[in-house]
């Protein structure tokens, strides 16, 4: 169907670039640069642009702001080309302000994680080699706790709780009054420069951070756009019925329930700027907040994570005259349980299940399917996205075969730059124009790949990503532990939740209430364990004396199984 709008002479039409060296498909005509991409928003001034709880901000209003804001910040911090700011505030206009302005001067703006703890977040901001922080005033007041006079100037959202320093840092609010007279103009960078920075773990422990360029992100807007183009179709073929205008992929607002610093949060909101579509900034979920976007916006697309579904049909507010509104369901975070899947076929039978697969390296897109072919094949996630290639790399780098399993390895024009400050790392992701997604895949006859492993050790619950190295960093730091063990356990509501095995010294004794709350001192909340298991055993080991992991949470889901088996008996 694809087919159908991309090619010569259709609404995407591709041409051939050289990028890192290397060739590439891009959308001719489309924006190849976020100052391109905000010329098309500048041309829906009348239009929302934001809606917060009662804070309304049309697309002239919004942009008359970032214009002040990107002055104030070239004028009075230096702020240009390849300048690193970061941004560090809660969901909120002010961060979608913060990103227009520090982009638009050529600057890199470091989507910093608003719900770790200060010394992940002060890490974070070192990593990036960041020159000034933009940061809302409850994420500066647990800054300030730890540090509290940082070398790098402060901009605060909101009353601040730490002094603002005179001479030094400033008032958001004061900096991004629209001054009149005062036109919003964008640089025009390079398609390959960096334009934004995100953190992301790997077998270090530490959050890597990956610079995403200017053209990875407009790239990835197109492919969403054109993505969504052809779902409509298919809704309309499979469905018989022609979808009214206000309805279509084209029109429909961004809703954004989750975290604006993950590319869940970043991409719609992209991707909102080019179409000139109103973006909405929910609270912390629950499934009224769903519910009241059906009902009061007319939100018939949903994207989610498994365990909002979860929650959403379990509410009494889930009745079939409200479900039906919803015309398409979109997963990407997380795997779909089986079960799951089938609860949507029985109560929303006429509404379009999509899948995709991707990863912050590149840029939110490497796989997509929808429609009943999903249906068909649940666990799967789909083709490669338009312009991207796929290769699955047995251990000795040649191709597998259909039905085995390989690595996943990935081209496109949306893979990152590099992981800033590490080198190594970036060598060992991106090797001759192909990144390394550390995910172990197959392919079938049709060409629909499915993920059946996670090379990377990372538990995803809740839609939010938990790297275990991490927190075995945190668990073996802590005084009485000799060594740790973190990893998922099947949940039906998160999907996995974090679980932990602690070894403790001879004679140590700790309680799993303590060892959490040194977790909460270390780490955001949804990467404390949910479980702990206590024991003085030493972990099983390979030859070479690492942790046999395989062989542990091979025991421990024996373990489980014939515990639920007992139960049951």
């Amino acid at each position: 169907m694809v087919e159908r709008v991309l090619g010569p002479g259709k609404a995407w039409e591709l041409e051939t670039v050289e990028i890192g060296g290397h060739r590439h498909e891009v959308f001719k005509g489309e924006p190849r640069n976020l100052a391109a991409l905000y010329r098309r928003a500048l041309a829906h001034a009348d239009r929302e642009m934001i809606v917060a709880g009662d804070v309304r901000i049309t697309y002239g209003e919004g942009f008359a702001r970032a214009a002040a804001l990107a002055a104030q910040l070239r004028d009075r911090f230096g702020v240009g080309r390849g300048t690193r700011v970061a941004v560090v505030t809660a969901n909120r206009p002010e961060w979608i302000l913060a990103l227009i302005a520090v982009t638009a001067l050529g600057g890199q703006a470091a989507l910093v994680n608003s719900r770790g703890v200060a010394e992940e977040m002060l890490r974070a901001i070192d990593q990036a080699g960041c020159t000034l922080a933009i940061l809302d005033a409850e994420r500066d007041a647990v800054i300030a706790a730890e540090r509290p006079d940082p070398a790098w100037p402060r901009i605060v959202v909101g009353a601040p709780s730490h002094p603002l320093r005179p001479g030094r840092d400033a008032d958001f609010d004061a900096l991004s009054a629209p001054v009149d007279g005062l036109a919003f103009t964008a640089e025009d960078m390079p398609p390959e420069a960096g334009a934004i920075i995100l953190f992301t773990s790997g077998t270090t422990g530490f959050p890597k951070g990956a610079l995403l360029s200017h053209g990875a992100l407009t790239h990835s807007v197109t492919v969403a756009t054109l993505i969504g183009t052809v779902q409509d179709m298919r809704y309309e073929e499979e469905n018989g019925e022609t979808l009214p205008p206000q309805q279509r992929a084209m029109a429909t607002p961004a809703v954004i329930l989750g975290p604006m610093f993950h590319l869940a949060g970043i991409m719609p909101t992209l991707r909102a700027l080019s179409l000139g579509t109103t973006i909405h900034i929910m609270g912390k979920w629950n499934a009224d907040i769903a519910f009241d976007m059906i009902e009061n916006v007319g939100m018939t697309r949903l994207s989610f994570v498994p365990a909002m579904l979860f929650d959403m049909f379990r509410s009494p507010r889930a009745t079939g005259e409200l479900l039906a509104n919803v015309r398409y369901m979109v997963n990407g975070a997380a795997p779909l349980n089986l079960q799951l899947v089938e609860e949507i076929k029985q109560r929303m039978p006429h509404c379009q299940l999509a899948n995709g697969y991707g990863q912050t390296e590149a840029t939110a897109w490497t796989c997509g399917i929808s429609g009943n072919v999903y249906l068909e094949h649940p666990a799967s996630c789909g083709w490669p996205a338009p312009t991207v290639r796929l290769q699955l790399r047995r251990e000795d780098g040649t191709e597998a075969a259909i039905g085995e399993p390989g690595e996943l390895w990935v081209s496109s024009p949306m893979l990152m730059n590099e992981y800033v400050g590490d080198p190594q790392a970036t060598a060992e992701a991106l090797q001759d124009g192909w990144l390394d997604s550390g995910d172990i895949a197959t392919v079938n006859e049709l060409g629909i790949y499915t993920i059946v492993d996670r090379k990377k050790n990372m538990v995803i619950s809740g839609g939010e990503n938990i790297y275990c190295a991490e927190v075995e960093r945190v668990l073996m730091a802590m005084p009485g532990v000799r060594e740790a063990i973190a990893y998922g356990m099947p949940d039906a509501r998160l999907g996995e939740r974090l679980a932990a095995r602690v070894v403790l010294d001879a004679g140590a004794s700790l309680g799993d209430e303590a060892v959490k709350a040194f977790c909460r001192q270390h780490l955001a909340l949804y990467k404390v364990p949910r479980e702990v298991d206590l024991t003085h055993l030493p972990l099983p080991r390979t030859a070479s004396g690492k942790v046999d992991r395989g062989k542990f949470l091979k025991a421990v889901r024996g373990e489980t199984q014939g515990r639920n088996a007992g139960e049951q008996a």
